[in-house]
């Protein structure tokens, strides 16, 4: 499966100001609480590219553009590649290997929203809209680290190539205030695991 996206998302310590932006969002409350999980990473050098395993699936995600600089945030537009195998890659791996790979935990709300027009969205509770952008918050600890980091990103996907449109629309659209964010860090998943200590 090939998924392309533009995002935007912001990292802290501190939950309560990333939460209260999400919780706000509408459909007001938590979304979706998904189940809990382990993601593996691919520890790497480069902040344009991720490899991770998720649940069985193996993905490839690479920047497809240049990031966009935002007042509030960095914009940045990916496209993934995701495949499922019978055999975990990590069973694969030799043991002297699987230091390379970083396991984070995840906690995650999602929220779904589909856009009808330049005017209009619908928040929806199920399925995958071929217009829209995802609102998550994600509570995440990184391997044996006792220390709690929080993220709440904005990922706008489309099937005529408008993700970065839809993402634009929807922060329009919705009065988004994110002027709490503003000393917030804003990168993606292979630049959180690059400064992670």
């Amino acid at each position: 499966m090939i998924f392309k996206s533009s995002e935007i998302r912001w990292w802290s310590t501190d939950k309560d100001i990333l939460w209260e932006f999400y919780e706000k969002l509408p459909e007001k409350g938590e979304g979706n609480r998904e189940p809990d999980r382990t993601d593996y990473y691919l520890e790497s050098d480069t902040i344009n590219t991720g490899i991770k395993i998720r649940e069985g699936n193996h993905e490839l995600k690479v920047k497809r553009a240049k990031d966009e600089e935002l007042d509030f945030g960095i914009m940045e537009h990916w496209i993934k590649w995701s495949t499922s195998e019978e055999r975990n890659i990590l069973n694969t791996v030799d043991n002297q290997l699987l230091d390379d790979w970083i396991s984070v935990k995840k906690e995650r709300f999602k929220k779904t929203y589909k856009i009808i027009n330049q005017n209009e969205i619908e928040y929806i509770k199920e399925g995958f809209p071929a217009e829209g952008c995802g609102a998550e918050f994600t509570v995440i600890q990184v391997q044996e680290s006792k220390k709690t980091i929080y993220t709440v990103g904005l990922e706008a996907f489309s099937s005529s190539n408008r993700e970065r449109e839809n993402l634009l629309n929807l922060i329009e659209q919705l009065g988004l205030d994110f002027s709490s964010f503003r000393n917030k860090d804003s990168y993606g998943y292979p630049e959180f695991l690059q400064r992670h200590d």
